[in-house]
């Protein structure tokens, strides 16, 4: 009888041991963390229906190329460290108490390192993402990123965009509204919509391209290397791009002279 106690009681420790031990190898692994590292192209806000505010941003991956957008909390977005300052958003309040967050655009082309473990994870995003390149040309012609994405969305690519918007720019003085027409118009090949300086209609791209942005070095890549120029007129458009249809000016006033002297 003893013995059988004795036997039933060493039983019973060894069962304890064995659950505890079982207990800690189930227990999850620490959560590792790593740095997800890019270039920032894109800081924008994002409210869900509880009135919830995150930002999303968009980094470029500098040794793949790839893009990829992180959810941050307001407050971490807040105090992300980048080389110009902190702060991926800067965050005050309204004249009601309200908390408005505004993205820091100085933060644009900065590179930046954020623990995997400060991303907001299992939520995808559902503002309207823009693409970087979108974003880019957006800002360089003056219009809503949104607008440049739709372009893109609806088949055209960034370069044949940015021509566009090139050829509007000098058609409007500066007015993207014709961009929406060229693009039709080379989608189409129907170019009667439009009418050149010297009163003919195009026939294809390449005439109309030529007539309009001239032999001038204008396409997507000064745009996003940064090498384009942003102030350029409606006058600098036409000066030298056109046959005048009798606007244009002399570039040497007052300097003929009369070969026809008087004696």
């Amino acid at each position: 009888m003893y013995k059988t106690k004795l036997l039933t009681g060493i039983l019973l420790v060894l069962a304890v041991l064995f659950s505890q031990v079982g207990i800690v190898l189930a227990a999850p692994a620490p959560q590792e963390t790593t740095t997800i590292s890019g270039t920032i192209q894109i800081i924008q806000t994002e409210t869900d229906q509880n009135g919830v505010t995150t930002v999303l941003v968009t980094l470029l991956d500098t040794t793949t190329g790839l893009t990829q957008i992180v959810r941050l909390s307001v407050e971490t977005a807040a105090g992300i460290v980048t080389p110009v300052g902190t702060g991926l958003v800067t965050i005050t309040t309204d004249a009601n108490g309200n908390q408005v967050v505004t993205p820091d655009t100085s933060k644009i082309n900065q590179v930046v390192d954020i623990p995997s473990t400060d991303v907001i994870t299992g939520e995808e995003p559902t503002a309207e993402t823009v693409h970087p390149i979108a974003a880019i040309l957006a800002k360089f012609f003056g219009v809503e990123p949104s607008v440049v994405q739709g372009y893109h969305d609806d088949g055209y690519g960034f370069g044949v965009i940015a021509q566009a918007m090139w050829m509007a720019k000098g058609l409007g003085e500066g007015d993207m509204a014709n961009a929406d027409l060229i693009l039709a118009a080379k989608k189409s090949g129907d170019y009667s919509a439009f009418t050149l300086l010297d009163g003919s209609t195009p026939t294809n791209w390449g005439q109309f391209k030529k007539a309009v942005m001239g032999k001038d070095k204008k396409n997507l890549g000064v745009i996003v290397s940064g090498h384009a120029e942003t102030d350029q007129t409606q006058a600098q458009w036409n000066n030298g791009h056109g046959n005048g249809n009798g606007n244009g000016k002399d570039n040497n006033p007052g300097k003929g002279k009369d070969k026809n002297k008087n004696p």
